[in-house]
């Protein structure tokens, strides 16, 4: 049960994207058969561990938002407030972090971008090099009362973990 001061932030990388079209731009290009199955397992991942969020930020590429898409179809829960934010497109670590910071006021957020920006993010609040493959969750919490202070502080935070679509069977 997380507590009134706990909060549980999720970083996802979008699920594989399609290169078939060289005519799409970066944004445009949407995820392929992959990409829509992985998305799929991480949403039955999150849900099967209480893990929907209470809010989601979300890049406003193409397949950020197809990804999304995926994740609240089968999710349970209808209350999951959500955020399209051109500024997540290939956002940085530093820029993702004080995007993120200013959402503090719900226990549970999930950011859903590109790399690097999300490796360097995870890695920056684990404390140590994590890969981001496509799809894959990173889950981090903190118990700090001092919000939004202690947001961008690496102490902060406990690694709870990485889920990677391939460790769930695809």
């Amino acid at each position: 049960m997380i507590g009134t001061s706990t909060k549980k932030l999720f970083l996802m990388r979008h699920a594989k994207s399609d290169w078939a079209d060289a005519s799409l731009s970066d944004k445009d290009r949407p995820l392929n058969a992959r990409g829509r199955a992985s998305a799929t397992l991480m949403a039955q991942w999150m849900q099967s561990h209480q893990s929907v969020p209470d809010v989601v930020l979300c890049s406003t590429a193409l397949r950020t938002r197809q990804t999304l898409e995926l994740l609240t179809e089968n999710w349970s829960s209808g209350s999951t407030e959500i955020h399209f934010l051109d500024e997540l497109y290939l956002a940085q670590a530093a820029s993702l972090l004080s995007i993120a910071s200013k959402h503090t006021e719900r226990s549970t957020l999930l950011v859903l971008g590109h790399n690097p920006g999300m490796s360097d993010l995870a890695s920056y609040l684990s404390q140590s090099e994590v890969d981001m493959p496509t799809g894959a969750i990173a889950t981090l919490e903190s118990n700090t009362r001092n919000w939004p202070d202690d947001w961008f502080q690496a102490s902060s935070w406990s690694w709870r973990g990485l889920v990677k679509p391939r460790d769930l069977g695809n």
